[in-house]
């Protein structure tokens, strides 16, 4: 089972680290220079990042998957599974950020610096299913968790929508089950 994990170094650096129990993903090291223009699989709307992002998954022509990655001023984000969680969008709202699950962390660490930048704009994205994509992709079980150098850690999971940050004040998920169940059974 994956785990993530909010380290606080001796020097006060907060790290987020994880394990990776996914052992045939196809997963590289990345790096996305600032303004690095990708489009998303559900349609094809093109955005630009504006921040650097270094991290672990995988670029292609017509897919960007990122399974955890930090940016440039210290925004850090990992997904995991969650399945039977997710509740993804159908519709389309062209006045909404609409992604594939799977491009949330890609997403977040582009356009946002900290966890309160996140949480200030959260509300204009939506994680979609493929019923209305412009091409099929699957349907992305997933749940989130984001740190910054404040420490603060939150996680984001699509059971609802808007989306919603909540605070995880343990600085540690697992796949399944929700965040809320996890933190019930310690």
């Amino acid at each position: 089972m994956c785990t993530s994990i909010n380290v606080i170094t001796q020097d006060g650096y907060h790290v987020l680290g994880r394990t990776m129990d996914w052992d045939d993903l196809l997963v590289s090291p990345i790096f996305t220079p600032r303004h690095y223009q990708w489009a998303s699989v559900f349609d094809h709307r093109v955005h630009e990042n504006p921040y650097a992002i270094i991290g672990g998954g995988s670029i292609t022509e017509r897919r960007t998957d990122v399974s955890d990655g930090v940016n440039e001023f210290g925004l850090m984000a990992q997904k995991l599974t969650f399945k039977n969680g997710a509740r993804l969008v159908d519709e389309r709202h062209p006045d909404k950020v609409q992604l594939a699950a799977f491009e949330l962390i890609f997403y977040l660490l582009g356009h946002f610096k900290s966890v309160a930048d996140v949480a200030a704009h959260l509300d204009q994205i939506e994680l979609m299913s493929d019923v209305n994509a412009d091409v099929p992709f699957g349907y992305s079980e997933q749940h989130f968790v984001l740190s910054d150098p404040t420490g603060r850690c939150v996680v984001i999971e699509p059971s609802e929508h808007p989306l919603k940050l909540i605070d995880n004040p343990l600085g540690i998920m697992t796949n399944m089950p929700k965040f809320d169940h996890q933190l019930e059974r310690l």
